[in-house]
């Protein structure tokens, strides 16, 4: 048949030499994994235990879908694949730090642990779905538009994306609401990684206060509040407005512009009837 063919790329490795670079590559890998396991452990303190445990989960899910598509589709796992399993490693850990940080933002608002995870975890879904789906883009153009050991790396790559997905919302997620339970993460323990002293921030003490701080009036006065709001500092008779809602959520400005000016006409009555 009038068939001609071109020679898109040639490579001649020996078995001795494959076999050495797939060793260095693995322990690439495991020096990466071991880098992120100690930033862990030194940035959450016991909480990057969960890093770990998530990391693990990934990673036995990983190989179980490697093997079942070796076993009924004969793949077989190129170099380039896994440089894209070593590159996963930093993508996975990106999903964890991204909940834990907007958990403590919560904290540092003031609220509980057991709101903080469900608040966080609305506010961080929305960032690890999106970067989610940049990096499975990615993977996919790759994976199309190229040849040779270059889809072998879009590939694995796709591949641990969604496996990172699902670990996040099935694994690290309903354990993290389960230690949101327990009293050495949910009354901040020095070594949970929640502590005030992590959070940089002083224990919470209500209404939008933390315990060492000025309150809002004393914040206004040193501000150069107008005369009025002066009276009403020296008077100390308007209590804080609270930065809160009743429904959990945090107050917008207008709504604690509106608390503050309902707190000082209540404190004005106060005054009126003494």
């Amino acid at each position: 048949m009038p068939l001609t063919f071109e020679v898109q790329g040639e490579n001649t490795i020996s078995a001795t030499l494959g076999s050495e670079q797939l060793q260095r590559g693995l322990f690439a890998g495991l020096i990466g994994l071991a880098l992120v396991v100690v930033y862990s452990l030194f940035q959450y303190r016991t909480l990057g235990l969960l890093t770990v445990a998530s990391l693990v989960v990934a990673a036995a899910m990983t190989y179980a879908v490697i093997a079942l598509l070796s076993w009924g589709m004969g793949y077989r796992l190129s170099l380039p694949g896994v440089a894209g399993l070593i590159v996963a490693i930093g993508f996975t850990a990106d999903s964890f730090i991204v909940y834990f940080e907007r958990i403590r933002d919560e904290l540092r608002d003031g609220r509980t642990l057991r709101l903080a995870v469900q608040r966080g975890w609305t506010r961080a879904r929305r960032t690890i779905y999106a970067a989610k789906a940049v990096n499975l883009l990615s993977a996919v153009i790759l994976y199309f538009m190229t040849v040779g050991g270059v889809r072998g790396f879009a590939f694995t790559l796709g591949l641990t994306t969604i496996i990172d997905v699902m670990v996040v919302i099935w694994f690290t997620h309903p354990v993290m609401e389960l230690l949101a339970k327990v009293p050495f993460f949910r009354d901040g323990h020095k070594w949970s990684g929640l502590s005030p002293d992590r959070l940089d921030a002083a224990p919470y003490r209500g209404a939008g206060q933390f315990a060492g701080a000025k309150p809002d009036a004393a914040v206004a006065a040193d501000a150069g509040a107008p005369d009025r709001e002066r009276e009403l500092v020296s008077a100390q008779s308007v209590p804080p407005a609270p930065r809160v809602a009743e429904d959990g959520r945090r107050m917008t400005i207008a709504e604690r512009r509106a608390a503050e000016r309902k707190a000082a006409a209540e404190a004005a009555q106060n005054e009126e009837k003494h």
